[in-house]
């Protein structure tokens, strides 16, 4: 497995600076966020075995400030955290998420706004094959960070940008207020990281793959639409990746907001069946 590789294709699709670290007497592989410093942030760790790979989220020895983070998230952003787990889960791995001990699924909103004294995360893959290592490690890598950064104030809403920026992840002494800057990342990192991991980076409509076409240069660059639009909530809610986003390319995705509401995949692709048996003359 090539750890800077994986690393690089991971700050493309969480916009987020990762850094790798291979333990060669273990066999692991380290991930971070570049700029969190330690012992106040956390890792994943990567490990293949023989017919699967494992992946645990690993927080810092000193992560009390991170902790108090994550248990001031919303009710909602917990929900989304589970909506997340949920589609990683849809394409094979097992993932577990505990607070304070017990299962995220078996909390009430009442329960996940109290103190979060322990945060665990881990998940693991059977392998599809020795080729195939990378991949399934990367499925792993991004589903943990995807679920950590959904409850971090990383992962506000903004409009899309094109390149990941330097983030500063720092705290205070225990007790005060911390602060996280991020100067450009995507709409919601975790949302459009687990939308492409179920649904692909070819667009929906026209299947055109903007790898294919210009290859390293638009390395896991795709759009993601939200087939409910943003504006239209009434209220912050959790988004199902599964079904709420889909992968479009740009010229598709400029065609669906010609109208107010949005055009459905499904109008697209049958405008484009119409206008491929129009006669060209």
């Amino acid at each position: 497995m090539d750890e800077k590789a994986l690393a690089d294709a991971l700050s493309v699709t969480l916009h987020l600076p990762i850094t790798a670290n291979f333990d060669a007497r273990s066999g692991a592989t380290e991930l971070r966020v570049k700029g969190m410093s330690r012992p106040h942030g956390f890792s994943v760790i990567l490990k293949p075995l023989l017919s699967r790979v494992k992946a645990e989220l690993r927080l810092d020895r000193l992560a009390a400030d991170l902790l108090r983070v994550i248990g001031e998230a919303s009710p909602d952003r917990w929900l989304q955290a589970a909506e997340i787990s949920r589609a990683y889960s849809s394409l094979g791995a097992t993932f577990q998420i505990l607070v304070n001990g017990i299962s995220l699924d078996a909390l009430s909103d009442e329960e996940l706004t109290g103190r979060v004294e322990s945060f665990e995360c881990s998940g693991s893959l059977m392998r599809s094959s020795v080729e195939e290592s990378r991949s399934d490690a990367f499925m792993l890598a991004e589903g943990l960070f995807s679920f950590i950064v959904c409850l971090l104030p990383l992962d506000v809403d903004q409009q899309p940008t094109d390149e990941a920026g330097a983030v500063d992840f720092s705290y205070a002494s225990e007790g005060e207020k911390y602060s996280v800057l991020a100067t450009r990342y995507e709409r919601s990192r975790s949302n459009r990281a687990a939308a492409i991991a179920v649904h692909g980076n070819s667009c929906v409509v026209c299947g055109f793959s903007f790898d294919a076409s210009y290859g390293d240069l638009a390395r896991g660059y795709v759009e993601v639409h939200h087939l409910t639009p943003v504006s239209s909530m009434e209220e912050p809610r959790p988004v199902d990746p599964v079904t709420e986003l889909v992968p479009l390319c740009a010229n598709c995705h400029r065609m669906a907001h010609r109208r107010w509401p949005p055009y459905t995949p499904q109008e697209l692709s049958n405008a484009r069946m119409r206008s491929a048996s129009i006669p060209k003359h």
